[in-house]
């Protein structure tokens, strides 16, 4: 198996005070940009920032709620930008004016930040419907076509059967904890998967234990060809990070307790 890719996930811009020159970072995903994108002066100012940090890790936003999210969400209160209309032609991957504009928002963004994948995260109240499904191939393919990849976060009712026969469908990988409420490591298939660790409850910070079993758990369910990929969120992203990057290449408790 090839060795992990592993990521942080940067809920704001001030978690970046928290990298070092060292750390093994493969991929920097910026779930600000769900809430607020920032216009392309400023994003094009923290990629550069980011890229001094780690210069060679590739750039993941996130995609705008204003095209993911509906009006019952309770994103846009939490969100500083926004746009003017009526909301609820927002959200839901809807083939609407309003969500072309967001989308175009959000393209432009990225292109700033020099990203060319970004990750989409679809709220508990877009569900596992026809309709629903028929909007997400929509929107898949329409970004492909742009030249854009999508990863996958779903919320809500979806099952893992079901996210994996669609990744596959739509050629996109999707986006899951990495461990259950109680600190066991997802244990099916990781084709298709990203794997994301939290940093809440059970694994505010990575024990040895849980750092083993990550290990083990990837190790046996990876297909072959593919190197698996861990995004570390959370407050103690990078000290987490860190700690399972000790473990795998054989520092193991020690590295862990650092």
């Amino acid at each position: 198996m090839p060795l992990p890719k592993l990521g942080v996930v940067l809920h704001d811009e001030l978690a970046l005070r928290a990298a070092r020159a060292d750390d093994p970072v493969d991929l920097v995903v910026l779930r600000t940009t769900l809430l607020n994108p920032p216009r392309a002066a400023a994003a094009s100012k923290l990629a550069a920032h980011i890229h001094e940090l780690h210069p060679d890790a590739e750039i993941i936003p996130y995609v705008w709620h204003l095209v993911s999210h509906g009006p019952s969400d309770g994103l846009r209160g939490m969100a500083t930008r926004t746009l003017p209309g009526e909301p609820r032609r927002y959200g839901l991957l809807q083939d609407t004016p309003e969500v072309r504009e967001a989308w175009t928002i959000t393209k432009l963004c990225a292109e700033a930040l020099g990203a060319t994948d970004l990750i989409l995260r679809t709220p508990a109240s877009f569900t596992p419907s026809k309709a629903h499904r028929d909007r997400l191939h929509a929107f898949v393919e329409a970004r492909a076509a742009e030249s854009f990849g999508l990863i996958w976060e779903a919320e809500g009712l979806w099952e893992p059967p079901e996210t994996l026969a669609i990744a596959r469908e739509l050629d996109i990988a999707t986006v899951i904890p990495a461990f259950d409420g109680t600190g066991r490591p997802f244990s099916k298939t990781l084709e298709r998967r990203w794997l994301r660790v939290d940093g809440a409850g059970p694994t505010t910070r990575l024990r040895p234990i849980l750092a083993e079993g990550l290990l083990a758990s990837v190790e046996e369910n990876s297909p072959e060809e593919d190197a698996p990929v861990i995004l570390f969120a959370g407050p103690n992203g990078y000290a987490n990070l860190r700690a399972f990057a000790a473990y795998v290449i054989g520092e193991g408790d020690e590295g862990l307790a650092s």
